[in-house]
């Protein structure tokens, strides 16, 4: 019996000849012995944002009509949120070095309890001046900074963008993050989803309309922050054009 691997699909097939094989998964007939090449790593993760996907499945949907969203197949495919690049999964070496997604929505939503934040779509600026946190905006050269117990947002950037850049810097101050940006800067990512996309709120507003456009105004954030949430909360097939 002959194990190869589908260049597509990536199923692995079990079979008694290598020669006028068919993928059983897809059909496809581009197969590969399994110990052809070296493992190919199926789960991948983003350095920057903390995007994760999985290789095997695909996002069919969204490939055809918008190169932006398009669903990574391996490495040399750029994150397709923010850009940067994505490294197997398996190889960081340590859970305790691993961003900690579950932990920083579980902040955001505990302020959302605590605060009794009026929106959506809400406003992070209120929410910092509770937390003795001061917005400035000005002529900085960066995509934003928390500086002691204030926090830096570039005047140049949209309205959208200030607004993920704040959620995103009140994260900071409330996970305590010092140190490992590949740690500290996904989880502020996931915090500031969460804070102004809530899973459950964006769950319901989807079931009133499935919009991406209408989701984005509801919530008050960007295409690339709505797509974030919605495969955050594993409802991008469920959203439409």
């Amino acid at each position: 019996m002959t194990v190869l691997v589908c260049s597509e699909c990536g199923h692995r097939n079990l079979l008694r000849s290598r020669f006028e094989a068919r993928c059983t998964e897809c059909g496809s007939e581009d197969l590969e012995a399994e110990d052809a090449y070296d493992p190919v790593e199926r789960e991948l993760r983003c350095q920057e944002c903390g995007y994760e996907v999985d290789t095997s499945s695909r996002d069919d949907d969204w490939d055809e009509e918008d190169e932006q969203l398009a669903h990574p197949a391996s490495v040399d495919d750029p994150c397709p949120i923010c850009g940067e690049a994505l490294v197997p999964a398996g190889s960081l070496s340590s859970v305790r070095s691993l961003p900690e997604y579950k932990l920083a929505r579980e902040a955001a939503r505990k302020l959302h309890r605590e605060h009794t934040l009026p929106g959506p779509p809400y406003e992070p600026r209120h929410l910092a001046d509770r937390l003795g946190l001061e917005v400035l905006i000005g002529d900085f050269r960066h995509d934003g900074m928390l500086a002691g117990n204030s926090i830096e947002i570039p005047s140049g950037a949209t309205g959208v963008a200030q607004r993920f850049a704040i959620a995103h810097e009140i994260g900071h101050h409330i996970l305590r993050h010092d140190g490992d940006r590949t740690k500290v800067e996904p989880e502020a990512n996931a915090f500031a989803s969460e804070l102004l996309v809530p899973r459950a709120e964006l769950t319901a507003a989807i079931a009133q309309n499935s919009s991406v456009a209408a989701l984005r105004k509801r919530f008050g954030v960007s295409r690339d922050a709505m797509v974030y949430a919605l495969r955050a909360a594993g409802a991008i097939n469920k959203a439409t054009r």
